[in-house]
């Protein structure tokens, strides 16, 4: 059915208490979501409908506005107003305060083996190197060392990360680069620079909950999407975005927590056209690159950003020390003011000696040594993890091997991930809940098993007791 003829069709009743704006509204969607109109279909133009009716433009914008508000339509400037893509039943439910669940952390008795740690272990941290850069610079500097620092950072240690992130075929510049107090300040000054109260940001499903937090902080709206083996479901975040018109899109393009998938190129790529298609930026958190386990090369979404569309953040707290409390960001150059601006008003700056230290620490260490060294560690983790995940867990788990990273997302086969986590936890064994990634309680039925801080001696012991709980508890036949 032509959607001009079924729309010109409509019966307004003038003499009726319902408002007629309302009366054309509840008419365009009965015929949506009976069918005669189809999806991305256009609507008459405002000017004609009304004419054609006998009411004013007026009514007609309000009809579509509140269309609008259902998510029942969409606009284009310039374009129109097009019928949903996605019926209004099958919308993803918009989240706008942080679940219960994830403020929870487990109470862990000494000597419990704990899979949910996601740090190095104390003996990989470069602390000789480090104080070694801490002693030069207080011999040289001596009090100027503690001097005031410029807000957006040293800028030798900006020098010397430009050429830090050309080893990913990242071309940055000094003045386009934000030093920060770890990566999630950096989620937290992009929120309070770029978003107001309202926005609606893109999330994957299942994501890192300190970002999410951080949305939540700005009175913000976040959708989830559906993610695929190969990165986020791009026809579901066309759709979506055709109606939420979304500010961000929060992403990790490898290893993404807490799933371990990667983005295959292609779909990079299409993700960046559709950034600038709808109008949105990629908020590109960088959290375990360096943990790449192939022989091929990776290539972030800022490495291929040729219409300044990412926000890299990366921080040195998973690939150095925890403690260090140090990040950087890296924008494009039309939104690099506000981020300066939030950031003053958040801290004035991140600590001035620290990031001497860091600088003079890169400056005179094998930065690439290093990283080939906790690559190596965490690729043998990774092994020993997955080969006994394979010998102990196979029957009850699923899960898709990751390239890299520092954990393994199980998925149990028909039964519950929580009941399971209890169980382990009696043996003293503990994981990170798959509900501690989702925006609603119950929503993920998997566990995360981290495996980057686990001794050697430990992992087989572990993962054999996460066996033994599910054999005793009586959840699997």
């Amino acid at each position: 059915m032509n959607a001009s003829l079924s729309l010109f069709s409509f019966q307004l009743q003038k003499e009726s208490a319902v408002p007629l704006y309302q009366q054309l509204a509840e008419q365009i969607l009965a015929l949506a979501e009976g069918g005669a109109l189809l999806p991305n279909e256009k609507l008459p133009p405002i000017r004609a409908l009304a004419a054609h009716l006998g009411v004013n433009a007026s009514t007609v914008v309000a009809a579509y506005r509140a269309l609008e508000q259902k998510k029942a339509v969409y606009s284009r400037v310039g374009s129109g107003t097009f019928v949903s893509p996605i019926p209004r039943e099958e919308l993803p439910k918009e989240r706008q305060e942080m679940p219960e669940v994830l403020l929870r952390r487990p109470v862990m008795e000494a000597g419990a083996i704990n899979f949910t740690d996601t740090s190095l272990p104390p003996s990989l941290f470069p602390t000789s190197a480090f104080q070694q850069a801490i002693n030069q610079l207080l011999e040289e500097e001596k009090g100027a060392a503690f001097g005031k620092m410029d807000s957006q950072g040293y800028l030798p240690l900006r020098d010397v990360l430009c050429r830090f992130l050309a080893d990913y075929g990242i071309l940055a510049h000094p003045e386009n680069i934000q030093i920060l107090s770890g990566a999630q300040q950096g989620l937290d000054v992009v929120s309070k620079a770029l978003l107001n109260f309202g926005d609606v940001i893109f999330v994957e499903k299942p994501t890192f909950p300190g970002a999410v937090g951080a949305f939540y902080s700005r009175g913000c709206r976040v959708v989830e999407l559906e993610m695929e083996e190969d990165g986020v479901h791009l026809g579901e975040l066309e759709n979506l975005a055709k109606l939420y018109r979304p500010r961000f899109f929060y992403t990790m393009a490898y290893f993404q927590t807490p799933t371990g998938i990667s983005y295959s190129q292609s779909k990079k790529k299409k993700l960046l056209d559709l950034a600038e298609k709808y109008d949105f930026y990629i908020i590109e958190d960088d959290n375990l690159y360096d943990f790449n386990y192939t022989s091929h090369p990776l290539v972030p979404f800022k490495a291929m950003d040729h219409r300044s569309r990412v926000i890299y953040l990366k921080s040195f707290s998973k690939i150095l020390m925890p403690g260090l409390r140090m990040g950087f960001a890296v924008f494009p150059r039309k939104l690099l003011s506000h981020m300066m601006r939030a950031k003053y008003t958040t801290d004035i700056a991140t600590s001035g000696f620290l990031q001497k230290a860091l600088a003079r620490y890169l400056e005179e260490n094998s930065w690439a040594a290093h990283i080939k060294t906790i690559c190596a560690y965490g690729k043998d983790q990774y092994r020993l993890a997955v080969k006994y995940v394979d010998r102990y867990l196979s029957s009850a788990v699923t899960y898709q091997k990751p390239q890299g990273g520092i954990s393994l997302w199980l998925c149990p086969k028909g039964f519950s991930a929580e009941a399971w986590l209890m169980e382990a936890a009696q043996k003293q064994v503990y994981l990170s809940p798959g509900s501690q990634f989702a925006l609603s309680e119950g929503e993920e039925n998997a566990l995360r098993l981290c495996f980057i801080h686990v001794p050697q001696a430990k992992m087989e012991q572990g993962i054999r007791r996460l066996s033994q709980a599910l054999k005793e508890s009586g959840l699997t036949p």
